[in-house]
């Protein structure tokens, strides 16, 4: 029952009012917001702008009345020749900080105002100090006019001081909806960017599974299996061609062997002729492109008539066999050379009918293509990548901004502001 009763007499707290605005209308509020700021200092500063108004026309009259004043008698001879000496000096200095009329708005009458009452203290504490007692009545009269300028003065530094922290907090809000607006103008140009990306990544991907599949479809045709077995007879002749050159290097190396040692007997027996056609012949043997059949049976009937004279031993059983006649050296590198030559022109054959199919220039075509397709997907994938990144920093930084929006507004409305903030949106 107490407690039914309680709850029946109990006041009720009036809910705080909420103000809601709406974010394209917070422009225009701050501007009101402004103007009633400026209102408000207007109207703190008259009756304290009036009084100062006053008050320097009560210390321009007790500094007037200060330059006649006799002063008293009853203090020490010293002081008093002192004070009287300092009062033109200082009735001289106030003159001049009173030269000056505040006026203006506020804050231009409150500068002026502030800069005579600084101007008047310091005085004051300079030439003053030696015043008060030769000047009492004069000097307290100056002293109250002060007292109560710097009393206005004060008035109207709270009241500027207020304006001042309402015109920041504005600027923040105005800040706060700049901000709002740059980050949404920065999320749609970063969502254009992923879309775009987007669009041309899938293109790519596209004609990259497009030419994969074409590919894939290219090794299934009859004609591929063509172009499988020419590449097998490729390998196979580039193989016999391998092992032809090896032979006939062989070939040529126990020869030139023998040769060199038969130019050696030439020229130690001075037979130039002999020893320049064993010179000709191992140019040959070095140079793949000059024929060593020729060269070397000119040579052979010199180099068998050195080893039957036995002055050109032979070592092994291949220098034996090749030169145990003047034919068979010869033909032997000229068959090595034939067989040679006949690989070479079998492999080039294969190679130009190889190149000739249709399935093979498309296959070409196709494995060209692909690795830049692949490259431009990579490099559009990465460029989605950091527009999608960009956003996200963008939408947390809007989350942040938008709650900061709401707190500056609230502080600057003195109550609980609703700001309807828009969503962030793609164009």
């Amino acid at each position: 029952m107490f407690k039914q009763l309680r709850n029946l007499f109990r006041r009720t707290e009036p809910e705080e009012e909420t103000l809601e605005l709406t974010f394209d209308g917070i422009p225009a509020w701050l501007d009101a917001r402004e103007e009633e700021i400026e209102r408000e200092l207007s109207n703190a500063t008259a009756p304290p702008r009036e009084a100062t108004t006053a008050a320097l026309a009560h210390l321009r009259e007790a500094v007037a009345a200060m330059e006649t004043a006799e002063g008293s008698d009853e203090v020490h001879p010293r002081l008093r020749d002192i004070s009287r000496k300092a009062l033109p000096g200082f009735t001289k200095s106030m003159g001049q900080i009173l030269s000056r009329e505040p006026s203006g708005d506020p804050e231009e009458f409150y500068a002026t105002a502030a800069e005579i009452l600084k101007g008047s203290l310091k005085a004051l504490k300079g030439q003053g100090k030696y015043l008060s007692s030769v000047y009492p009545d004069g000097m307290k009269e100056v002293r109250t006019a002060v007292k109560d300028l710097g009393r206005e003065v004060n008035t109207m530094t709270e009241a500027l001081a207020r304006a001042r922290t309402d015109r920041e907090q504005v600027e923040g809000v105005r800040e706060s909806h700049a901000s709002l607006l740059r980050i949404r103008e920065e999320y749609a140009a970063a969502d254009g960017e992923a879309r775009e990306y987007g669009a041309a990544l899938a293109g790519v991907e596209d004609e990259t599974r497009k030419a994969e599949e074409e590919l894939a479809a290219l090794k299934q045709r009859p004609d591929y299996a063509r172009k499988q077995e020419i590449e097998e007879r490729i390998r196979a002749l580039g193989t016999a061609e391998k092992e032809a050159g090896r032979e006939m290097a062989t070939l040529l190396a126990t020869a030139a062997h023998v040769f060199r040692k038969a130019g050696k007997v030439a020229e130690k027996a001075g037979e130039s002729t002999t020893a320049t056609s064993i010179e000709r012949a191992l140019d040959a043997y070095a140079d793949d492109e000059k024929d060593p059949v020729a060269p070397t049976e000119a040579v052979m009937p010199a180099v068998l008539a050195m080893i039957e004279q036995e002055v050109l031993p032979l070592k092994n059983q291949d220098e034996v066999r090749l030169f145990s006649d003047a034919e068979t050296l010869p033909a032997a590198t000229k068959r090595a050379l034939e067989l040679q030559q006949d690989v070479r022109v079998k492999r080039a054959a294969e190679q130009e009918a190889l190149a000739a199919l249709p399935v093979v220039v498309e296959e070409e075509r196709l494995d060209a293509l692909l690795p830049g397709l692949r490259r431009e997907a990579g490099a559009k994938a990465a460029a989605k990548e950091r527009a999608e990144s960009q956003q996200e920093a963008l939408r947390a930084s809007y989350a942040a901004e938008s709650a900061t929006l709401r707190s500056r507004t609230t502080a600057l409305a003195g109550q609980v502001v609703e700001v309807e903030v828009p969503g962030l949106s793609s164009p």
